[in-house]
């Protein structure tokens, strides 16, 4: 499935920021960017998921989804999910503390959904 490799590499590519000029704003404007296509291919993995393991849910919102993925999983925090999904569609703080968080808690919550047999091939 494409939507894994790609999850992968934007887990990596994340992973691999870390080291990066943060002090450039091009540089943080494109981990922004990464971010929010991890997430929506986190969404991917979980609708997968619970469609998978028979979960109706499957087809709801983003915020159900991740409320399914909460009940469904026990790797899944969902404060930090539902702030991942306020920040993909929007922060109004500035670059640098959305960079801190994307590398902080939401890049440790998007690996452990990768790490995760939810996002497993089957």
């Amino acid at each position: 499935m494409d939507w894994q490799r790609d999850f992968q590499e934007h887990i990596q590519l994340l992973q691999q920021a870390e080291e990066a000029d943060l002090t450039n704003p091009f540089i943080c404007h494109g981990i922004v960017h990464l971010f929010q296509e991890a997430f929506d291919l986190g969404l991917m993995a979980f609708r997968e998921a619970l469609k998978r393991d028979g979960r109706l849910a499957a087809m709801g919102s983003a915020k159900e989804l991740i409320a399914a993925a909460y009940e469904q999983y026990l790797f899944v925090d969902e404060d930090i999910w539902l702030a991942m999904l306020r920040d993909r569609h929007g922060s109004q703080d500035a670059i640098e503390a959305q960079v801190g968080r994307i590398l902080g808690p939401y890049q440790d919550a998007l690996a452990a959904l990768y790490d995760s047999d939810a996002a497993a091939p089957r």
